[in-house]
């Protein structure tokens, strides 16, 4: 199968995601520390004995002589004057300011000399702080890693404490506390980038979109929830309690399925007979999107809801579960013994903005009690959703395209985790009006019957009622086996070593996506791979035009040992 997998690599290198957004743009200048400037990297830290403030120093790579990078160097407590977290920092800063509501992805190789924590923080310039929170906590280890962090500027981050309407306050900089240690150590910082995607104005509501996948439980895929029982979780060797979050527990109440978590009216105690306190979160309910939230984008929010005994519900906006961004998204919620639907519509604001996780605090009442949610939707606007958000599986596959007016070219696809994926009977999938294909800005909204009106694309690859390539399934196709048909009904054949990259996309009932990402290619080139048997002794296995192996072979091209056979 040499061949195949040759071509099917092509596929994975040249079929990439067409833009949707403005693109992300890196603003760190010398990020691979390979000149002399240092504009954007700046230190607070003590050097013989005094502070230091100001640009960093890049030395030569200790594991690497050809390589160098940034560094900065915290002491031992009594050579310093302050022990803070924050008394050694090293500042990724750029020149133009970020803006609330701005993506950022923040990629950097680390290392230190030892093991150690380091915080994040916003900054203004370096040392004018302006929130504590960027980015989270980031472990240093003695080997070189690489680490990302992504996420939308909040107005904390920009503004800190300060009124928005008044502040003078910008945003410039990533500080990293290092001293959290206490020890003497140095940090290094390599290939650093700082790349952000400047905040757009939302899109007109086209349609709303649920982003919750199985909110009736109508299955077992809880991917969307979490939950955090009061008492599941323990303490750790500090005596801090560390809770413990799982996927969420559907259990049947009032003869319906429904999600469950469980508060506690007391902490456990720690071997000392002490307890941590009771704090409201200490039971949780969560809700994750795939989709990153952002100011000022619409949406709507609804679910079934009930508990054992009446209470108070609070609800935050978090990152991913239990990684909270803002105390406040829906407001409180009043449980009672009797189900209830929840709908609040509203619009992100500045310190929502990046979250996609709502999360239920359900330990308010102090009480043991039992909290049930069902039927949930989370939908926004559909023209902000992108295809890779909306997907639940997708696969890369290479058709063959014939000369013109040729016999068309055949190629069998194994359906059966789009079938699982989507939640179609097969002959339903591929009969109905459930495939889009790629369109210049994203799919198109078309539907198509990828059996009785197939899809016409463009030399791009794009959908095109005057395109020359004809894409269609074979009404004989069964048992989850598509049989691709493929025409050319254009002037020449592709030449040789010619891809044509496309997508299709087969669409959930809820409108979610299996994508197939598609390389076209000339059928004779296609046939490289009839040298799948090439390393093997004769086996008469029969193969189709994909590479793999059939059982049964129906009507189609397939390939015996090494050499092409037409199946009538």
């Amino acid at each position: 199968m040499k061949k195949f997998y040759s071509l099917l690599t092509m596929v994975l290198l040249t079929v990439g995601a067409y833009a949707q957004e403005k693109p992300f743009v890196d603003r760190v200048i010398n990020g691979n520390c390979e000149g002399p400037e240092t504009t954007c990297f700046w230190v607070h830290e003590y050097r013989d004995g005094e502070r230091f403030e100001g640009e960093a120093v890049i030395i030569e790579d200790p594991t690497d002589p050809t390589n160098h990078v940034a560094i900065s160097r915290a002491v031992d407590p009594d050579d310093a004057a302050s022990q803070d977290d924050w008394d050694t920092q090293f500042f990724v800063y750029v020149q133009e300011k970020i803006n609330v509501g701005d993506e950022y992805r923040l990629t950097m190789r680390i290392r230190a000399d030892k093991a150690a924590n380091s915080q994040t923080q916003a900054h203004n310039t370096p040392g004018d702080y302006n929130y504590w929170s960027m980015c989270g906590d980031i472990p240093f280890t003695e080997e070189w890693q690489t680490v990302v962090k992504e996420g939308v500027i909040g107005q904390q981050q920009v503004y800190g404490s300060d009124d928005p309407e008044t502040s003078e306050k910008e945003m410039h900089t990533i500080a990293f506390n290092l001293y959290v240690l206490k020890e003497a150590n140095t940090y290094y910082f390599d290939d650093i980038k700082l790349e952000i995607r400047e905040a757009e104005p939302p899109k007109p509501l086209t349609d709303w979109f649920d982003m919750v996948k199985n909110g009736d439980l109508a299955t077992d895929d809880v991917s969307s929830f979490t939950g955090r029982d009061g008492y599941s979780g323990s303490y750790n060797e500090s005596g801090s309690w560390e809770s413990i979050d799982t996927p969420a527990r559907i259990v049947e109440i009032d003869g319906v399925r429904a999600m469950n978590v469980t508060s506690i009216a007391e902490m456990p105690l720690r071997e000392d007979g002490t307890a941590a306190d009771l704090t409201d979160w200490q039971t949780q309910f969560f809700v994750t999107i795939p989709h990153v939230l952002k100011l000022n984008q619409q949406f709507r929010f609804k679910m079934d809801y009930k508990a054992d005994q009446d209470a108070t519900v609070q609800t935050q906006i978090h990152y991913e579960p239990g990684n909270y961004l803002y105390y406040q998204m829906l407001g409180d919620v009043n449980f009672t013994t009797e189900w209830q639907t929840l709908e609040v519509e509203g619009t992100i604001n500045s310190n929502q903005s990046g979250g996609y996780t709502i999360a239920f605090n359900c330990n308010v009442l102090k009480d043991v009690n039992n909290y049930y949610f069902k039927n949930i939707v989370f939908e926004v606007n559909e023209a902000d959703v992108l295809d890779s958000e909306r997907t639940l599986g997708s696969e890369d596959i290479v058709l063959p395209v014939p000369e013109p007016d040729a016999e068309p070219a055949v190629a069998t696809i194994d359906m059966t985790p789009a079938v699982e994926a989507l939640g179609w009977d097969f002959e339903e999938l591929v009969s109905g009006e459930h495939m889009r294909v790629m369109g210049a800005e994203g799919f198109v909204k078309e539907k198509i019957s990828p059996v009785f009106t197939g899809a016409t694309i463009n030399e791009k690859g794009e959908f095109d009622p005057e395109g020359f390539i004809i894409l269609e399934i074979d009404p004989e196709s069964k048992d989850n086996q598509a049989i691709y048909n493929i025409s050319n009904f254009g002037t020449e054949a592709l030449a040789e070593g010619q891809t044509i990259n496309s997508k299709i996309a087969f669409l959930s009932k809820g409108g979610w996506y299996y994508i197939y990402n598609i390389a076209f290619v000339n059928q004779t080139g296609f046939e490289g791979i009839d040298e799948v048997n090439a390393n093997t002794n004769v086996s008469n296995k029969v193969y189709d035009l994909t590479g793999r192996e059939v059982k049964n072979p129906t009507k189609g091209i397939y390939i015996i040992n090494g050499k092409k056979y037409i199946q009538k």
